[in-house]
């Protein structure tokens, strides 16, 4: 049985999984043989799959696994890790050895010391003298000190070990992934007719390895403020918990989701059924409500430093640095991110990045209010994937004219497809609703005891900006959920641009500089005298 080298040289990482890809070289004799990969992660029996190059009527003969049973994982930076780990055990053993000494000695030291009170009849028996009591209190108070000062040099120096060894198990812990330190091997039964090199590739698919996007949205307006273009940076997160480490790896992203492809939702019937309320529950006992929350915002700015221009020697401005992308292919229905260099990823679950794109996307911009929720009105853009690539959703960071302005979900987005984000409150577009009729009837209408509430409400938007403004505005009329409770509408001027079948409401419209805006509608709310109608203002 021959071991055979061969390390991971790529790497395709899905959502929730990753397919990994070895491959080594021998030299080989004419004959039959038995080649063992080594160091294998557990849980791949049913996904392994080999293939091979070699001389002329090459075969492979059979492919089996067996398991490697190790007493620390075999990988040599885990080794390395473990060895540092037991070596600053061992130091804090030897430390705490000598702490125990110390305190030996300093309790041999306060028996002598308890002695002591035979110095007096010793000096009334003239046995001793003088200078032989202050020589050896001397020695006790040099010795208490010399031994007091090494103690708390151990203590200092054991609780120094003590971080190490805490931050060493933290870095094992991180870079071991699964706790089994056993691992598979791959034995391979090859036959040539003739000697020469052999290269054997294995791939498998491993769990606890995934990628997901991230983007970052960078907005430049023109002057107007009615168009402009987007950069936007499509980013790929990769982490993983596989119990290897990817080193120098070819990683390819794919958008492919296994977990998704052969399996078909399955279509239940649709029943009705009649609500039956429950009984009444005992009424607790009213308890004092909390005080609200109170929410504080920050804004942070980050100014430039000024740079000093030297008119004697003129250096070469700066360029800005390219950013390496990565390749994209097209697999079946799936779109594959091939990373343009080789690339480190641990196995230490941490989240490691690498751009997939950065690409100038054209996006046209308008200013939206809901002025029955909030009197504000929100800059939106609307954006065009021009790209040949789907963006998958994911949160995106957005920065407009260089400044941050917050984060927002990117929704999965075709070629072709449009999407939309928020870029903050533009305060120059100011409007206001207020109620301008409510009047109620009481009178009998077609001999019905009937209630008759007439409401009419006006929206006034004025555009304060230097510039025209693409506006538009949002509202709603109620929607009866009872046949006894009729809502007619009066008017709406001017016509709203849509009106959907729930009554919500929707105007589309430019305004310009310093122009104004009145939208009015009335509508009457019919329902029996006795009854109570709950969202009536």
């Amino acid at each position: 049985m021959v071991d055979l080298d061969a390390p991971i040289t790529e790497v395709t990482v899905y959502s929730d999984r990753a397919l990994v890809t070895r491959k080594g070289s021998i030299h080989l004799e004419a004959g039959e043989h038995e080649l063992r990969v080594n160091n294998l992660p557990q849980f791949l029996r049913d996904s392994l799959r080999t293939s091979g190059q070699g001389p002329q009527q090459t075969r492979i003969l059979n492919v089996d696994i067996t398991t490697a049973f190790y007493t620390r994982p075999p990988e040599a930076d885990l080794s390395r890790l473990q060895r540092e780990l037991e070596r600053l055990q061992q130091q804090q053993q030897l430390l705490r050895a000598r702490q125990d000494s110390l305190n030996d000695h300093r309790q041999w030291l306060r028996a002598l010391g308890e002695q002591s009170r035979d110095f007096a009849k010793g000096l009334a028996q003239g046995q001793m003298k003088p200078q032989d009591c202050a020589d050896f209190f001397s020695f006790m108070t040099n010795q208490a000190l010399q031994d007091a000062e090494a103690a708390q040099g151990v203590e200092i120096q054991l609780k120094q070990v003590q971080l190490e060894i805490e931050a060493k198990k933290r870095e094992l812990s991180h870079k071991q992934g699964h706790a089994n330190p056993d691992r598979l091997a791959a034995i391979v039964n090859v036959a040539l007719e003739e000697a020469g090199d052999f290269m054997l590739e294995l791939s498998y698919l491993v769990m606890d390895a995934s990628w997901y996007p991230q983007y970052d949205v960078r907005v430049q307006m023109n002057d107007e403020h009615s168009a402009g273009e987007v950069e936007l940076t499509y980013v790929g997160i990769v982490q993983q918990y596989t119990g290897e480490a990817w080193e120098l790896v070819n990683l390819a992203l794919s958008t492919a989701r296994p977990s998704l492809a052969a399996v078909l939702p399955e279509l239940k019937p649709w029943y009705l059924q009649v609500y039956t309320p429950p009984p009444p529950a005992p009424q607790p006992l009213r308890a004092q409500a909390p005080g609200g929350a109170q929410m504080a915002r920050m804004s942070m700015a980050a100014a430039a430093p000024a740079q000093m221009l030297d008119m004697k020697e003129v250096e070469p401005a700066p360029v800005e640095a390219s950013i390496e992308t990565a390749t994209v292919e097209r697999s079946g229905t799936a779109l594959l991110f091939r990373v343009g260099r080789s690339v480190d990823i641990p196995s230490d679950n941490s989240p490691h990045k690498t751009t997939i794109a950065r690409d100038n996307l054209p996006c046209a911009f308008d200013y939206v209010s809901a002025p029955v929720t909030e009197e504000h009105t929100h800059l939106r853009a609307t954006i065009t994937n021009t790209t040949e690539r789907v963006l998958l959703k994911g949160n995106a960071s957005i920065f407009l004219s260089g400044e941050y302005v917050g984060t927002t979900l990117v929704k999965m987005t075709a070629p072709g497809e449009q999407f939309k984000i928020f870029l903050g409150i533009d305060d120059d577009i100011k409007v206001k609703r207020e109620p301008i009729e409510r009047a109620v009837d009481k009178g009998n209408l077609l001999q019905n005891d009937i209630r008759r509430i007439t409401y009419g409400y006006r929206i006034t938007i004025h555009n304060y900006a230097a510039h025209p403004r693409r506006i538009v505005v949002r509202d709603h009329l109620p929607v009866p959920q009872h046949e006894r409770v009729k809502v007619k509408v009066q008017g709406i001027l001017p016509a709203p641009s849509k009106r959907t079948g729930l009554e919500l409401l929707t105007w589309r419209f430019t305004l310009p500089a310093d122009g104004e805006q009145k939208i009015e509608y009335r509508f009457v709310v019919e329902h029996p005298q006795g009854m109570k109608v709950l969202g009536l203002p």
